[in-house]
């Protein structure tokens, strides 16, 4: 059960390596991208916002690699709560990725509120 679990996250991170369109390493790993990523820069980026536009552009498509893994994360919290052999240990793993996507969620919603208000 624990190779078939290492081998589906490592599956999940190379597509989502595959669907940032391949990045250089170094730059996942730079706190601007990290902080785009977790913040959805990537999906509520706006061309009239001038914050938006002093992305650079290569950044900006390396953070989608984040926001890939934590849509993945969504749908893999999202198939364990509907797993028909539910368990304590699942329930506690679906719920701590609920209330991470929460806190990531809200955090975006308020960078974008201050960044376009």
């Amino acid at each position: 059960m624990r190779l078939k679990f290492v081998a589906v996250t490592l599956l999940v991170l190379a597509l989502c390596y595959l669907g940032a369109g391949m990045p250089a390493a170094h730059l996942l790993l730079t706190p601007a991208v990290i902080s785009d990523g977790l913040t959805l820069k990537a999906i509520t980026y706006h061309w009239t916002d001038r914050f938006d536009r002093a992305l650079p552009e290569a950044e900006l498509l390396a953070s989608r690699f984040y926001v890939l893994l934590l849509a993945a994360l969504g749908a893999f919290s999202a198939m364990s709560a509907l797993k028909a052999d539910r368990n304590t240990k699942s329930f506690i793993f679906a719920l701590g990725c609920a209330i991470t996507l929460f806190v990531i969620f809200l955090c975006a919603q308020t960078q974008a509120y201050y960044t376009m208000g």
